[in-house]
């Protein structure tokens, strides 16, 4: 008997201890399998497979929709996919569903107003995230980076201020001297690179800026002179064209196109500043804004020369006195032409025309223009134009004959270019007679010319 009931209740134990056993695991199967999925959501999130995270973060918030984390790893999902409209539906779930939200609800919203090209409201989003914790980096970062995308460089100075105030960072010292250089603030920005490569010598963007720096400072003290003119005069647009130019010799393209934007806007009848604009951007690697200017690409200041640099200089000058002095416009045209490009010589041109119709220099540029444009009908009627207004401008007959020899019209271009001749010899215009004379089997007379030719540039060389 005892016996028997011994074995009952070893039986009972047995029973009970293996339900304790099912029970405890049951328990344990759950949390297990989310700590699976939680894991396997980091792991997309960290490979980017934003399709792949978003219902998983989803499932996680529905059993969850009191936890911030959860929120905040859906929103990191739908930001990744740019689902926009996504994350602001769950940005005010998540408000409502958290009695004390994360901090980094207001972060999103920035988030969220940038990209909804709306920068104020970003700006608002990311402060109030950092009412919370004032020395937040990131979020400092991001309203100092996009202050400078939007071109306030107060803010943005401000900016990069309180970021160095919450960590120190070589990065944000680079930053801030490149945004104080914006504002002429050249001994702090100075400083402030001395003070990032002390901390971070070998760091590519303090050596880009270093090599920037050096270069600023073989043109700083003419930098000087002219930001202490404009301190008086800040609305001089040739004074600020000076200073475009000064920043393009200095390699500085960025300064050098925001004064040659700001000088355009002033005088919009001046093409220095244009052609400023032409070579920054051509700089900076955008040349089909060069194009929307009328500039043909420009690779370097020093392309052009002192000679033209001062007298495009004083006929912008002039024309901004004379703006219905239509031989200002075929001079410019004129001096347009001969450094290839033709699109603002033609603008100039034309504008010369309207005011007098009878300018035969401004067909005569016109023309010329218009050829190297590809356009060699209007060219011809504008040349033609230009002889019978003048027919004593020697460059007009000249021209027209070259037209004439690429419509293969020689006999036609040897008249022309003998008219041209007979008013002024050039070296171009016996050259291109010669060869008409050549193509025409008049071998004696395409000597001549040549011999003429060689006089001439021998004597031109004495």
């Amino acid at each position: 008997m005892a016996i028997s009931q011994q074995r009952s209740r070893i039986t009972f134990l047995a029973g009970v201890t293996a339900a304790l056993w099912g029970a405890l695991s049951g328990c344990n199967r759950a949390p297990l399998g989310e700590k699976a999925e939680r894991a396997r959501l980091r792991q997309v999130l960290r490979e980017r497979a934003y399709d792949r995270a978003v219902p998983l973060a989803e499932r996680i918030v529905q059993r969850h929709p009191a936890e911030n984390g959860a929120w905040d790893r859906l929103v990191q999902a739908q930001f990744g996919k740019r689902d926009f409209a996504g994350a602001t539906t769950t940005l005010e779930q998540w408000r409502r569903s958290v009695g004390n939200p994360s901090v980094k609800l207001d972060e999103y919203a920035g988030d969220l107003a940038v990209a909804g090209h709306k920068p104020t409201d970003a700006v608002q989003r990311w402060h109030a995230a950092l009412h919370a914790n004032e020395k937040n980096v990131r979020v400092l970062e991001k309203i100092a980076r996009l202050e400078h995308s939007q071109q306030h460089w107060l803010e943005e100075n401000d900016g990069w201020t309180a970021l160095l105030s919450a960590q120190e960072s070589a990065e944000a010292r680079v930053q801030r001297a490149l945004c104080r250089r914006r504002l002429d603030r050249w001994d702090e920005a100075w400083e402030d690179l001395h003070k990032a490569q002390e901390a971070a010598p070998d760091d590519p963007e303090v050596l880009r800026a270093t090599k920037l720096f050096d270069q600023l400072s073989k043109q700083l003290a003419k930098i000087r002179d002219l930001d202490a003119r404009l301190a008086a005069a800040p609305n001089d647009a040739a004074t600020i064209t000076d200073r475009s130019l000064l920043f393009l010799r200095a390699g500085d393209a960025e300064l050098a196109l925001a004064d040659g934007e700001a000088a355009a806007k002033l005088a919009t009848w001046a093409v220095r500043p244009r052609l400023f604009c032409g070579i920054a951007l051509a700089a900076l690697g955008r040349p089909a804004e060069c194009e929307k200017l009328g500039v043909r690409r420009l690779w370097s200041v020093d392309a052009l020369t002192a000679e033209f640099l001062e007298t495009i200089s004083r006929l912008d000058a002039e024309i901004s006195v004379e703006r219905a002095n239509a031989e200002l416009y075929a001079q410019r045209a004129w001096q347009l032409n001969d450094i290839g490009q033709p699109r603002l010589a033609l603008d100039d041109a034309e504008y010369a025309q309207r005011l007098n119709p009878k300018s035969a220099a401004a067909c005569a540029e016109s023309s010329y223009a218009s050829m190297k444009l590809g356009h060699a009908p209007e060219a011809y009627e504008q040349i033609k134009r230009a002889t019978e207004l003048d027919a004593n401008l020697a460059i007009a007959w000249q021209y027209r004959g070259e037209i004439e020899m690429e419509r293969s019209d020689f006999a036609q271009a040897i008249d022309s270019l003998s008219r041209g001749l007979r008013i002024n010899q050039s070296a171009v215009a016996l050259l291109k007679r010669e060869q008409c004379y050549r193509r025409l089997g008049l071998v004696a007379k395409a000597d001549e010319d040549h011999r003429l030719r060689e006089l001439l540039t021998a004597k031109a060389l004495q």
